[in-house]
Parts: C-alpha cells; sequence; structure tokens
C-alpha cells in the first residue's frame, strides 16, 4: 500500500542500476526504511480513524435506535395518559349528574317532610282526636304509613347518593394521582430523548464539520423541544400568556439594549448590566430544557413555560439547576457572567413563542 511509495529517484536508481559506494548503499537503506516506517504509521493512522469512525457511527446507531424507541414509549405513555384525562373528565361528568340527583332528591324530602310533619305534631297533641270510626282511622293511617315509607325510600336514596359522591370523589383524586404520576413518566422519558437528540445532534455536527449560526442553532435546539410536546404540572394552574405585564425581572440591573429584530445585527431580547455575581431567576413556573452553552450566547438556560412559550438567559457563569428540572417563578437559576456587549456582568434574555422572539418589555413589569 504506502509502503510502496518510494522517491521517485530511488526508483530509478534501482532500476538502472547505478553503482553505488558503500556509503551510497548505507544511505539508501536507510532511506528505504524511513520509508517504510513513515508509510506503516500512516496505515496505523489510517487503521485507527477507520476505528474511531465505526466507533462513532455505531455510537450514533445506538442513539437513533434509543430515539426510536423512546418515541414509541412517550407515544403509549401519552395515550395512557389521555386514557386518564378522559376518565377524570368522566368522572367529573358522573360527579356533576349526582350533585343534580341528591338536588332532587333532597327537594322531594323536604316536601315529604312538610306534609308529614305537621301531621305528625297534630296526632301527638291529639292522639287521634275527632277521628269517629275505624275506617277513618283506618285511612288516615295508611295514609300516614305511605308518607312514612316514602320518606324512608327518600333517607335511603339520600344516603345512597351521598355514598356514591363519596366515592366519585376519592375515584377523582385516584385519578389525579394516576394522571401526575403518568406524566411524570411521559416527562422523564421526554427527558432521555432530549438529551439523545442533543448528544445526536452534537456528534452529527462534529462528523459532518456542519456551521451553523447562533440563531439557526438555537432554532434547532427550540424544535427538538417544541416537537415533545410537554405536558407540566404548572400548566394545570398557570398559564403563561395570563400574565403578561406582570413577569419579573430576570436580574437586578440597568437595561443596555432594547428588542430591536430589525437592527443589524438583530436584537431578539434584552442586554442587561448586573452587579458582579448577580443572581438571575426564572420569570415564571417551568422546566429546565437546556442547559449547556451555545455559539454565540455562552452557557445558556432555557425554561419552557408551557403552551409553545421559553425564556432563555445567557452569558450565565454558573448555573444551579439540571435539565429536566421543573422550577418556580422567581427559582434561581444561574449567576450573570460577563455579557460582551454590556461590557461586564450582565444577562442576555429572550423570551419565545413558537420559536419566535417576542418583545420581553411587553411582558416584564415597568420596573426598569
Amino acid at each position: 500500500m504506502l509502503r510502496h511509495l518510494l522517491p521517485i529517484t530511488l526508483i530509478i536508481c534501482l532500476l538502472a542500476g547505478t553503482a553505488m559506494s558503500q556509503d551510497q548503499s548505507e544511505v539508501l537503506s536507510e532511506t528505504l526504511q524511513q520509508e517504510h516506517q513513515r508509510a506503516d504509521e500512516n496505515e496505523a493512522k489510517v487503521r485507527e480513524l477507520t476505528r474511531k469512525a465505526g466507533q462513532i457511527s455505531t455510537q450514533l446507531t445506538d442513539i437513533e435506535h434509543d430515539v426510536a424507541l423512546l418515541q414509541r414509549k412517550i407515544r403509549k405513555q401519552e395515550a395512557a395518559l389521555n386514557e386518564i384525562k378522559e376518565h377524570e373528565k368522566k368522572a367529573r361528568q358522573d360527579h356533576f349528574a349526582l350533585e343534580e340527583e341528591k338536588q332532587r332528591i333532597t327537594l322531594e324530602l323536604s316536601g315529604l317532610m312538610k306534609t308529614l310533619w305537621p301531621v305528625h305534631l297534630q296526632n301527638v297533641r291529639s292522639r287521634f282526636e275527632g277521628v269517629d270510626s275505624w275506617d277513618m282511622f283506618d285511612r288516615r293511617f295508611n295514609w300516614l304509613a305511605g308518607i312514612y315509607d316514602a320518606t324512608s325510600r327518600k333517607l335511603t336514596e339520600a344516603k345512597a347518593n351521598s355514598e356514591e359522591i363519596a366515592a366519585n370523589l376519592e375515584h377523582q383524586r385516584t385519578l389525579a394521582i394516576e394522571a401526575e404520576q403518568q406524566l411524570a413518566q411521559v416527562n422523564k422519558s421526554k427527558d432521555r430523548l432530549l438529551n439523545n437528540k442533543y448528544a445526536l445532534r452534537k456528534n452529527l455536527k462534529q462528523i459532518r464539520k456542519k456551521r451553523q449560526d447562533a440563531e439557526s442553532e438555537l432554532t434547532d435546539i427550540l424544535a427538538a423541544i417544541e416537537d415533545l410536546k410537554y405536558q407540566l404540572q404548572s400548566q394545570k394552574t398557570k398559564r403563561f400568556s395570563l400574565y403578561k405585564r406582570t413577569l419579573p425581572w430576570p436580574v437586578q440591573g440597568r437595561l443596555v439594549s432594547g428588542f430591536n429584530p430589525k437592527a443589524t445585527p438583530p436584537v431578539r431580547g434584552l442586554i442587561i448590566s448586573a452587579a458582579e455575581g448577580a443572581q438571575v431567576q426564572s420569570v415564571f413556573w417551568g422546566k429546565i430544557v437546556h442547559n449547556d452553552t451555545l455559539r454565540g450566547f455562552g452557557h445558556v438556560v432555557i425554561v419552557y413555560h408551557g403552551y409553545d412559550y421559553y425564556s432563555l438567559y445567557a452569558y450565565l457563569s454558573d448555573t444551579f439547576v439540571r435539565n429536566g428540572q421543573e422550577v418556580e417563578k422567581d427559582e434561581p437559576l444561574g449567576v450573570a457572567g460577563y455579557c460582551p456587549k454590556a461590557d461586564g456582568p450582565g444577562l442576555y434574555f429572550e423570551l419565545r413563542f413558537h420559536q419566535k422572539p417576542i418583545n420581553p418589555k411587553t411582558w416584564l413589569t415597568a420596573s426598569k
């Protein structure tokens, strides 16, 4: 192979049978040995590169296989979650029906008691005075017995209804726990899937040497996250779109530059100058979906807030959170680091909806 690529002058000398001195023969022999050694080294490098390429290819195949398995697993988990939610919906409908039945029973029982109670008091006071004949007594007795019996049946019905309502509420509580556990399993699988997609993206980028600018790389990341369609526990009671102009600022400091997507280059967020070691906090309840370096942004934390809303915190010198962690509003995420456009400690902050940047100042409190 490579060892046959000898210098042309040496090959000519050999073919021509040129007479050589002993010194020349020694030089030729040494040169040949060097060429053989270099060829062997090159062959070894080629074999090593081939081995590494095979390892990378195997790793990528394993990751791709795991991604496919996780996607199928998530589909099944989400189907189970949707089934639980349907059961919850049915249980709530049953509860409303039981409550309506309770109101009907209560009204009927109230009517019976209004009829029965005055008669009962009259009988207690008069002890059946004014009853002239056995037939009249029998009629009154049978009439009262009928009312007593109807009242007794209605009380039994009311008791059964009350027990059904209690059982329904317990069933709803059990379903809520199942839904929460199932949602946790779904999100755990999605966390693993997201990490695998990150690993796959990084490996493919290394192999293909694909260059991407900061915006396209961020868009790719958000697209991968959006594709997972995370559902968060906080979404049940806290919807991001309802908190416009009420969100806290992510860090205490001075606004250096505002949102200006038409500038050159575009400014898709806010640049905030901050004190050394200033703490950065989440502006809303959500889930950590990215905690890593990002070209053009330094170390970045991205929080998904549900319903396709994201917040991005860039140029952090340290972080306190991990991927997959759910965070509270105002929960510390990290420490502001060196922000180039702030010419010192600071934060670059973005809000995005469906991957597209939106003006954070229309969402934050007007305190700056």
